[in-house]
C-alpha cells in the first residue's frame, strides 16, 4: 500500500477518468475494493475521493448497486432543450416509451395557461426518456389541439415534437419554467426505476412561440442522482 497516495490524487485519476470517456455517463465506476488494489491505497482513501466527487455532483451513490458518473450539469434556463439532443450530447443513445396519446378538455388548468376555452381540446403526450436504456426523465407534455391539428399522424417513440411544431409552422420563441426537488411516489418511482421516497426534480415548463401564444406545457420528473440542475 502506498501512503504517498492522497485521496487528492485518486479524486484527480477518477476525475480525469470521467473527463476522458474512461468511465462513461450513467455508467458505474469500479469498486472501492478494485480501486483501492489498483492505485495501492486504503479502501478509506478512495471513498474519500469518491465522496468529494459525490458532493461535486460528478458521482452518485445508490444503495447497493454502487457508484455511477453522473451526467454534467444541465442548465434548467429560459433556453428551449430538447431531451433527445441533451443526451445525444452527452454521449448516450436516446429512446422514448410512450405510454399515453390522445386528447381530452382544457378544463379550467389548461384553459388558464393557454389562454383558450375551458371545453376546447388539448393534446396530451405521456412518455418516458431514456439514454442507454436506462429512465432519465417522464413528462407529461400537453398542447392545445388547434395549433396542431395533425398531431395524432406523428409517432413520439421516434418523431420529435419540435419536428411536428415546425411541420405546422410553429417557431419557438422562449419558455417560463420552474424547478423544484420532490420525492416521488408511484407511479413515478417505478418509470424512472427508484425507490418510493427518493429524490427527484420536478419541472415545469410553458413554451411560448414568437406570437406570444403558450404552445405547449410539460410537466416532468428526472432522477436527482443523474441530474445537477442550475439555474441561469
Amino acid at each position: 500500500m502506498n501512503q504517498n497516495h492522497s485521496a487528492k490524487y485518486i479524486y484527480d485519476i477518477i476525475r480525469s477518468s470521467i473527463e476522458n470517456g474512461v468511465y462513461a455517463y450513467g455508467q458505474p465506476i469500479p469498486p472501492e475494493r478494485t480501486l483501492a488494489d489498483l492505485y495501492l491505497v486504503s479502501r478509506m482513501t478512495v471513498r474519500k475521493a469518491t465522496d468529494i466527487l459525490v458532493n461535486e455532483g460528478l458521482l452518485y451513490r445508490r444503495q447497493g448497486k454502487g457508484t455511477f458518473v453522473s451526467l454534467p450539469r444541465l442548465h434548467a434556463s429560459n433556453a428551449i432543450t430538447s431531451t433527445r439532443k441533451y443526451l445525444e450530447d452527452n454521449g448516450l443513445h436516446p429512446s422514448t416509451n410512450v405510454f399515453y396519446t390522445g386528447i381530452r378538455e382544457a378544463g379550467y388548468k389548461y384553459g388558464k395557461i393557454f389562454h383558450i376555452d375551458e371545453h376546447a381540446p388539448v393534446y396530451q403526450l405521456f412518455r418516458q426518456r431514456l439514454g442507454d436504456d436506462t429512465p432519465y426523465t417522464i413528462e407529461y407534455t400537453y398542447l392545445p389541439l388547434s395549433y396542431v391539428p395533425n398531431i395524432a399522424d406523428y409517432d413520439f417513440s421516434q418523431a420529435s415534437l419540435y419536428r411536428c411544431l415546425k411541420d405546422n409552422e410553429i417557431t419557438l420563441s422562449y419558455s417560463h419554467q420552474t424547478l423544484d426537488l420532490v420525492l416521488v411516489s408511484q407511479p413515478q418511482s417505478t418509470l424512472l426505476d427508484i425507490p418510493e421516497g427518493t429524490s427527484a426534480f420536478m419541472r415545469k415548463s410553458t413554451i411560448y412561440d414568437i406570437n406570444e401564444r403558450a404552445i405547449e406545457y410539460t410537466l416532468s420528473y428526472s432522477v436527482a442522482e443523474k441530474y445537477v440542475f442550475k439555474i441561469s
